[in-house]
């Protein structure tokens, strides 16, 4: 997961230098986690989301509240190069599934309540980012939308999770 995290802090935090510098004490605790997460979910594109995203990277690699798992099989096409919006929409399955774990700490670590978090809230901020670039569209992640309309999208990713994060 920190080659992940690594890759996604560098594709997302190099314009944020200058705000970095002046602002290096800003911090986020865990109790601002499920809400600067939905503000993402709703808002991929809001004027701060570059610098919450920092934050939420800094505080998911120092954090002990929730335990993350990056699953190639569960996320692709992401994050593959070319994919639209992929680096904003990793970063929000990660934010989410941390979230899930904050919110929920009996559930903290369990795999698939919190891949399915992930997957939910990064699809959430998938249709943000759409409502502005149609053109962005990935045929998956169509079907995903589709699937968790129809209330599929759990058993779906049930037997992806058990074989895929091993």
């Amino acid at each position: 997961m920190r080659f992940f995290s690594q890759t996604l802090t560098l594709a997302l935090l190099l314009p944020l230098g200058a705000v970095a510098q002046g602002q290096g004490s800003l911090k986020v605790d865990s109790s601002q986690v499920v809400g600067l997460t939905a503000l993402l979910e709703a808002q991929p594109r809001h004027p701060e989301a570059t610098s919450i995203r920092a934050l939420l990277l800094e505080w998911e690699d120092s954090t002990k509240d929730a335990v993350d798992y990056v699953c190639p099989d569960v996320l692709a096409p992401v994050p593959a190069a070319g994919t639209p919006n992929g680096p904003e929409l990793l970063a929000q399955f990660i934010f989410g599934s941390a979230a899930f774990q904050v919110a929920n700490p009996s559930q903290k670590g369990a795999l698939q309540p919190s891949q399915l978090a992930g997957m939910r809230s990064m699809l959430k901020a998938y249709k943000a980012l759409l409502a502005t670039d149609p053109a962005a569209r990935i045929q998956r992640f169509d079907s995903l939308v589709a699937m968790d309309a129809e209330g599929s999208l759990a058993a779906y990713l049930e037997p992806i999770v058990t074989l895929g994060c091993q």
